[in-house]
């Protein structure tokens, strides 16, 4: 029995030697959970949003904007304008022309589009560099907890042991 305990021990001491990248399938800093599909689903509903405001500002201005046809901009026309502009494929068949929506384009699409592509982005990007923020996480959390006794069972036996 000793034994197995001196050799369990000598584990532990073996994180502490590691570097903080190699702990990053050892050790887990607990964390708040969320669900992939509750993650990927918020983003989703962002990207709508955005899309949606962008929707709205160009239906609301769009005697400001014109197609290739000189058309009159119908909804199913602002939805596209602003489907393509934030997608940034941007085909130029329908654009602002008065200078009231050059400026609404340039001061609210353009970060629209911006946020847009961070929201899609940064799922991909999440899910890349999980592994690096385990590791900083421990690091971080080795510079903080330095000579302490983890108590499992702190109820009345433990609450004697720790006195």
């Amino acid at each position: 029995m000793p034994g197995r305990l001196r050799a369990r021990f000598s584990r532990s001491d073996q994180l502490t030697e590691r570097p903080d990248f190699a702990l990053v399938g050892v050790l887990r800093v607990p964390q708040e959970q969320q669900s992939p599909g509750v993650a990927i689903a918020r983003r989703i509903g962002y990207a709508l949003a955005a899309l949606a405001l962008a929707v709205l500002v160009v239906y609301i201005d769009r005697d400001g904007y014109r197609d290739v046809q000189d058309n009159e901009m119908s909804l199913l026309d602002c939805i596209y304008y602003a489907t393509v502009s934030l997608s940034t494929t941007g085909y130029g068949d329908v654009t602002p022309f008065t200078p009231e929506a050059r400026l609404i384009n340039v001061l609210v699409i353009t970060p629209l589009r911006i946020f847009f592509l961070i929201v899609l982005v940064g799922t991909t990007l999440s899910a890349l560099t999980e592994n690096s923020r385990q590791a900083f996480k421990i690091q971080r959390w080795r510079r903080k907890v330095r000579n302490h006794t983890v108590v499992i069972g702190y109820g009345t036996k433990g609450r004697t042991a720790v006195d």
